[in-house]
């Protein structure tokens, strides 16, 4: 996944009252967030997230920055807070 940006979320440019970018600003893909919701319903109803990344690669689903899925894209590292399933971004945390 890229930097700061993940799955499920797309820049919003606004430029402040100076013409200055405003950085950090970000909107919901709906499109992604569907993908990134199913996968967070599937794991909790017990789907391994190999399982869960062979399906959504069986489909044609694209993953992040266009990249087929694997288990580490949705598992991530728990202390890093990576992933689908680690990152508290999508609990409604920014970190």
């Amino acid at each position: 996944m890229r930097g700061w940006l993940r799955y499920g979320y797309r820049v919003v440019k606004k430029l402040d009252e100076r013409g200055e970018p405003i950085r950090g600003d970000r909107e919901i893909d709906e499109a992604q967030a569907i993908v990134a919701r199913r996968i967070l319903r599937e794991f909790a109803s017990g789907i391994s997230p190999s399982m869960i990344a062979r399906t959504l690669n069986a489909e044609g689903v694209t993953g992040p920055d266009g990249n087929l899925w694997n288990d580490s894209t949705i598992r991530g590292h728990v202390k890093r807070g990576t992933g689908i399933i680690n990152n508290e971004l999508y609990v409604g945390r920014l970190v």
